[in-house]
């Protein structure tokens, strides 16, 4: 299918589309850290992307059993399905936990759906990490989304159970569009509580990163939101060489996870 063309009868290079609305402003964001790293000189040089942003039922209200919530899968198939009328041939997930469903979508719709989080245990590897803190929404730690692709190198902890619970209720704030001083100094105070103590601390929910704002970089936290950015670029210009003479690709950030 040719890429993106709304009544211009422009033929474009092969699409990217993201998924959001999981919740929005993690949508917002990943699109935003996309456009960062990858490698342009002009705006030109960009990518093609659409950006999604729906309302989806909860997946954590889904995973935890709550009463009258609903699967979100059919809702994210749709969604992807959307994304691939518009020429979308690689599709990022805006959220670590809704990577739960990714098989499930990718078979029914037969869109490449990136593995963000297969691409977050990797860049573990690549820092170098030794034991880390994966800080996540319950579910995902339920349900260990992380650990089928967790590197063997690397020790696996999670935060206690006042911990979870804090990082719980951060997460919903974010998701709600609350993340003033407060929120910020919260996640702050978890991070340099483990990073102090040895380990490389995962941000391993998409709201967090929007959260993570230091002065200087970090080797020793890394962003699921980053991961999923890089994958979706490498992935995006696997399909733009294919379609043509390919420029453009990652540009490796600092190694750190900050905004802007």
């Amino acid at each position: 299918m040719p890429g993106l063309n709304i009544g211009t009868g422009i033929r474009t290079a092969p699409v990217a589309g993201i998924v959001g609305g999981l919740g929005p402003l993690a949508g917002a964001y990943l699109y935003e850290r996309f456009v960062r790293l990858t490698s342009a000189e002009t705006d030109q040089d960009h990518f093609s992307a659409v950006l999604l942003s729906w309302p989806f039922p909860s997946r954590i209200g889904h995973f935890s059993g709550m009463p009258g919530v609903e699967s979100p899968l059919p809702h994210l198939v749709e969604a992807t399905r959307c994304l691939q009328s518009l020429g979308c041939t690689v599709v990022a997930l805006a959220s670590a936990t809704t990577h739960a469903y990714r098989v499930d979508i990718q078979e029914r719709t037969g869109v490449t759906i990136v593995d963000g989080l297969r691409a977050t245990t990797r860049e573990l590897s690549a820092r170098g990490a030794t034991r880390c803190v994966v800080f996540c929404t319950s579910p995902t730690r339920r349900q260990g989304l992380y650990e089928p692709s967790w590197p063997d190198s690397v020790e696996l902890h999670y935060p206690t159970s006042a911990e979870q619970e804090t990082l719980d209720q951060l997460i919903i704030a974010v998701k709600s569009g609350r993340t003033g001083p407060a929120e910020v100094k919260v996640l702050d105070e978890l991070v340099r509580r483990y990073c102090g103590r040895g380990f490389t601390a995962l941000l391993g929910c998409t709201e967090l990163p929007l959260l993570w704002t230091p002065d200087e970089p970090d080797a020793t936290v890394v962003s699921v939101t980053d991961a999923i950015a890089a994958a979706a670029i490498a992935a995006i210009s696997e399909a733009v060489s294919s379609d043509g003479p390919g420029r453009r690709g990652y540009r490796a950030p600092d190694p750190a996870t900050r905004r802007g």
